[in-house]
């Protein structure tokens, strides 16, 4: 009976310690975010922004960086393949909104939805993709 009791306890303990390591998965994410955090990026999101995105799950992830682009106030969301312009719709009648279409047109398949904020620039996409992936994003992003 012992020997028993013994052997539950072990078993116990054994579950418990496995419970505390990280997956594959996780330890991917973790390097994905701290990639992620030297590059300036910001990541998460308050209740409202991810509000703002349509495209938004808990599978995916939001992320924002510094905007040093010329735009302000867009917001562009997947649709089938494309990025399409979502708001505000009264751009697609100024003069240089070809040139608006074809940078974002130029831009990564990853990105799920990409808003253009005043200060920042949000972003959905599965981090999953890996580090690669997002500094692909990233510098695709710079060169808009």
């Amino acid at each position: 009976m012992e020997l028993l009791i013994s052997v539950f306890i072990i078993l116990f303990l054994i579950g418990a310690i496995s419970f505390l390591k990280p997956s594959k998965r996780m330890k991917a994410l973790s390097e994905v975010r701290m990639a992620a955090a030297k590059q300036g990026f910001k990541i998460g999101s308050t209740k409202q922004l991810r509000e703002k995105f349509k495209n938004w799950n808990p599978q995916v992830a939001i992320y924002q960086f510094k905007n040093l682009s010329e735009y302000k106030n867009l917001h562009y969301i997947k649709v089938e393949n494309n990025l399409e312009l979502y708001d505000p719709i009264s751009i697609k009648y100024e003069k240089n909104f070809e040139r608006i279409e074809e940078k974002i047109s130029e831009l990564p398949s990853s990105i799920l939805e990409i808003i253009f904020y005043q200060s920042n620039i949000a972003i959905v996409w599965d981090e999953n993709l890996g580090t690669s992936e997002l500094l692909k994003i990233k510098e695709s992003i710079l060169k808009i």
